[in-house]
């Protein structure tokens, strides 16, 4: 239920005693402004101490660049307002083009830097003299705002980043375990993959966590360092638990795994249901076990064989990640326990962290918040629309917000409904409450009750999009002052007019941005085929493992898409399957006998030319595998070590295709 984690209380607690220390320091040092100090609180205040910092810090950094550049603008070209609104709305969507391709916390300095310009600049086209001192005000009511939040958050029972961090990782193992067990006891295909589609999700929310770890000092440095070991080997399985959910399958249609292979897989699903099982020692054991028998001779060996030999790898490499990563999680837990001399699994050979910069949505976005504003300033230059300003302040900082999102229209038009609400809730302080305010103390008192709900709902994720532009618009239309003063007729005006200015940014965004996620989904898959065919041409002086972490970064970036509009993304994890056997395959064949080794040249050669045409893989595809397969087979010594990565590549890119008939020949690798 709603509004029931002590933590949230807490919370709400903490951000009202900031947003009051504030307001009540904006009033000592006589601000034009006191109720920015207060808004910006509610803007920066985050659950836990090195979130909050963190957003402060960048929050800082991106209003002095802002309020900068609008000193730049604003003076020059207020003669030439065609020029102005030009020059206001590139930058805007050039600085949030910026923050999108970061990804990062630091993106944030990016964004407010965009939108602090056309805060700074739109008010004081009519006295561009001004434009010096309005800036300075502005800067130092955020900057009391933010270091507000930020003091607060830090000496009020803080809560780490770190200890967070943990209690996600802790939990994502366990639905990972989860997800292996229904792979290995045959749970329906559909909820196997909505499963492992949420943990990449998870995934990609506990990298964005992780970023704020720097902003708690050399504890907090620690544990990311841990925590990027981490994330890859974490990453690492989810396709393995979706090969061995393939393989599974295979040996079922194929009639059943051999008994001691049945046996084992038993015994591993047993083992993730165990404490004393998942030791270190226990894990050793059960490898010790799969090696054995992955050691026995592939001389006779049919298709089926080999699919058991693919499933006994797969279950082998899964026990070396989850070994490492209950390593890592213990350092991460205790601060005094020491990692193993050197990790099991060597995932620095598969993968390397690498971003996949979509250049192309970010530049939409970018193009969209420009029109957006210009689309407002028009308005207002054409009508002499009085509050206009306040419209195309509204729409950079609302187009801002939820750029990052693949259709930002909903929210945009949620965040304008709210803030409907928002201007009704001022108007009732500002002409029912306020009046009878004659003291600090009395203020504050009369201020609790709304400004506690709203840090409740922003604290609780169901909520947040309620809680957002009620903390934003609430003090912003009241406009609170030292001394009382109240004009209804200014009132209703620029309130409706910050309404209007959201509503035209949710309009021309809609038009602008019209694609949505299946345009990007679609970018992603032929980026990926690009991709595969880099990983194919045996001559690329490509690093591999990095572009297998470019393809891992846009299976995260498609994951929460995907999980919200509860969708599978079979394709794009097939295609990360199809890389990794494609690089076991090129490295395989460097040790091969040249008769081998041209029959895996073939192939790649095959493939290339599939996925640089932007196409799935062709039947001639098929045919130059089992080409590849069958004289694998025939082959000598260890050139057969490859044929478990021809097996995978087989029923990663044709997992329809019924299986070839063929039996392995001649010594055993």
């Amino acid at each position: 239920m709603l509004f029931r984690d002590p933590q949230h209380w807490l919370f709400s607690v903490k951000t009202f005693v900031a947003a009051i220390v504030a307001l009540l320091v904006s009033f000592w040092l006589d601000l034009p402004r006191p109720y920015w100090a207060l808004a910006t609180v509610y803007i920066a205040s985050q659950p836990l101490a090195g979130a909050t910092r963190s957003k402060a810090t960048y929050r800082a950094i991106g209003t002095f660049v802002g309020a900068a550049a609008a000193v730049a603008m604003v003076p020059n070209l207020v003669n030439a307002p065609l020029l102005l609104v030009l020059a206001i709305a590139a930058w805007s969507g050039l600085c949030l083009y910026l923050s999108l391709l970061d990804r990062t916390p630091r993106g944030y300095a990016f964004m407010l830097a965009g939108y602090t310009a056309a805060i700074v600049g739109f008010p004081t086209v009519d006295a561009p003299g001004t434009i010096f001192d309005v800036a300075l005000s502005r800067t130092e009511e955020i900057l009391v705002g933010i270091v507000s939040a930020a003091l607060v958050s830090s000496l009020l029972f803080p809560r780490a980043v770190s200890e967070v961090v943990a209690e996600r990782v802790n939990a994502w193992l366990s639905d990972a375990k989860t997800g292996c067990r229904d792979a290995l006891g045959g749970a329906e295909k559909a909820l196997s993959e909505r499963h492992w589609l949420r943990l990449l999700a998870n995934t990609a929310q506990l990298e964005n966590l992780a970023g704020h770890l720097p902003f708690e000092g050399a504890g907090g440095r620690r544990v990311m360092s841990l925590v990027q070991r981490l994330l890859p080997r974490m990453l690492m399985i989810l396709p393995l638990i979706a090969a061995i959910n393939d393989r599974r399958r295979e040996l079922a249609l194929a009639g059943s795994p051999s008994p001691r292979t049945a046996e084992l897989a038993m015994r591993f699903k047993a083992t993730l249901d165990s404490d004393e099982a998942m030791s270190r020692e226990g894990l050793a054991t059960l490898r010790e076990e799969i090696e054995q028998l992955m050691g026995a001779p592939l001389v006779g060996a049919s298709w089926r064989e080999l699919t058991e030999r693919h499933l006994l790898l797969r279950l082998r490499d899964l026990l070396d990640l989850f070994a490492d990563c209950q390593a890592l999680v213990a350092a991460i837990t205790n601060s005094e326990r020491r990692l193993p001399k050197a990790l099991a699994y060597p995932i620095e050979r598969r993968i390397k962290p690498a971003r996949h910069d979509d250049r192309e949505a970010a530049a939409l976005a970018g193009f969209a918040l420009a029109a957006a504003i210009a689309v407002c300033c028009l308005l207002w230059i054409a009508f002499e629309w009085r509050q206009g300003a306040d419209a195309a302040m509204m729409a950079a900082i609302s187009g801002s917000l939820f750029a990052a999102q693949d259709d930002p229209t909903p929210s945009i038009s949620k965040f304008a409904r709210w803030s409907f609400v928002a201007v009704c809730l001022a108007g009732v302080y500002v002409f029912g409450v306020l009046p009878k305010v004659h003291a600090f103390e009395t203020l504050t008192l009369a201020l609790a009750p709304a400004f506690l709900g709203v840090g409740l709902l922003i604290a609780e994720p169901a909520t947040v999009m309620i809680g957002l532009p009620l903390g934003i618009l609430t003090p912003t239309a009241m406009a609170l002052q030292e001394a009382y003063s109240s004009n209804f007729e200014g009132f209703l005006n620029s309130g409706l007019a910050m309404v209007a200015g959201m509503g035209l940014s949710a309009a021309t965004t809609a038009v602008v941005r019209a694609a949505g996620a299946q345009a990007r989904a679609a970018r992603f898959l032929r980026a990926n085929r690009l991709t595969l065919a880099q990983v194919a041409n045996a001559r690329s002086g490509r690093d591999e493992a990095r572009a297998m972490g470019q393809m891992f970064d846009r299976l995260a970036l498609l994951a929460p898409i995907a999980h919200a509009a509860n969708e599978t993304l079979p394709d794009a994890m097939r295609q990360l399957r199809a890389g990794f056997n494609l690089l076991d395959a090129r490295r395989g064949r460097e040790a091969m006998a040249p008769f081998s080794r041209r029959a895996i040249d073939a192939l790649l050669v095959r493939l290339q030319r599939d996925h640089q045409r932007g196409a799935p893989p062709s039947p001639d595809a098929l045919a130059a595998i089992d080409r590849a397969l069958r004289r694998l087979a025939a082959s000598k010594g260890e050139d057969k070590a490859a044929l478990p990565a021809l097996v995978g590549l087989r029923s990663s890119l044709f997992p329809e295709e019924p299986p070839p008939q063929f039996t392995c020949r001649g010594a055993n690798a």
